[in-house]
């Protein structure tokens, strides 16, 4: 009788636990998204007012000015992308994310990807290199741009872990419905114990004291929401994302390999037109 009624206590009490637990991530979550939008009204008041500013100085061809007030723009350009990015993950956890879905080729949305990270790849000498493979060019259906984004992300994760002059490559296999792409980096790897922690949102490994400011630098810092989104769109449209590495090492560098498995679709699917 003792045990038994210690048991039940012990229940209630890991209920009771595993609720709070439960209501604090929910608070959590609709801070974030109330946090996002509260945040966009002000940023535009910014972007607006300093591009005036810039319109100004331009007439009055002064540079020195010109370099700062680019400056206070690239950092609420910067601001922008973390508050769109909590808007995203707010849609993700709420199963609110409408995916548009429409014809798309996959070495298309490759190719637009690397175009648009060119200059950070090869300012950081990072060679990405595209291995083509079966359905590489097939016509496939889902969301484009948030498949761009997807794919950028896991991009700019690859540079941001890999050292300056190290390799990218994406390759790739078609599988009975479904299109596999995997993005291999030279980079410092993770350790098995994390490498499904790198999904969680605001999860980010190390010593952040470490991290670099920039988003693309060695160890660039950021908010930790990108691996969680690109995780999120790859589930909304059928499939998954996961990660396979021997380690973490900063000396022998072993590199990590992400999988993303998408459906291969011959139209749209009825539920989503």
């Amino acid at each position: 009788m003792e045990t038994s009624q210690k048991i039940h206590y012990l229940s209630k009490q890991i209920e009771t636990a595993r609720s709070n637990l439960e209501k604090l991530d929910e608070s959590k979550s609709n801070f974030v998204a109330v946090a996002a939008h509260e945040l966009k009204t002000p940023l535009t008041l910014i972007d607006g007012y300093t591009s005036m500013l810039i319109d100004v100085i331009i007439k009055q061809n002064n540079n020195d000015l010109l370099v700062y007030t680019n400056g206070i723009l690239n950092g609420s350009k910067r601001l922008r992308a973390i508050i769109e990015d909590m808007l995203d993950v707010s849609l993700l956890e709420n199963n609110l994310l409408s995916l548009n879905y429409q014809p798309y080729w996959l070495n298309r949305i490759v190719e637009f990807v690397l175009l648009e990270l060119s200059p950070i790849s090869k300012g950081r000498d990072i060679s990405i290199n595209i291995q083509e493979f079966e359905g590489y060019r097939l016509i496939n259906y889902g969301d484009s741009e948030k498949l761009v984004q997807l794919f950028k992300n896991l991009l700019i994760n690859a540079i941001k872990f890999t050292p300056d002059g190290g390799k990218i490559n994406l390759s790739g296999r078609k599988l009975p419905g479904f299109i596999e792409v995997l993005i291999s980096d030279t980079g410092i790897g993770i350790n098995l114990e994390d490498q499904t922690l790198i999904f969680e949102k605001f999860n980010r490994l190390g010593n952040i004291a470490l991290h670099s400011s920039s988003k693309t630098n060695f160890k660039g810092g950021g908010p930790g929401l990108g691996l969680p989104i690109a995780k999120g769109i790859a589930e909304a449209h059928g499939g998954s994302i996961w990660v396979e590495s021997s380690g973490y090492s900063e000396t022998d560098f072993p590199g990590s390999t992400f999988h993303i498995l998408l459906p291969l679709l011959d139209k749209i699917p009825e539920n989503k037109k």
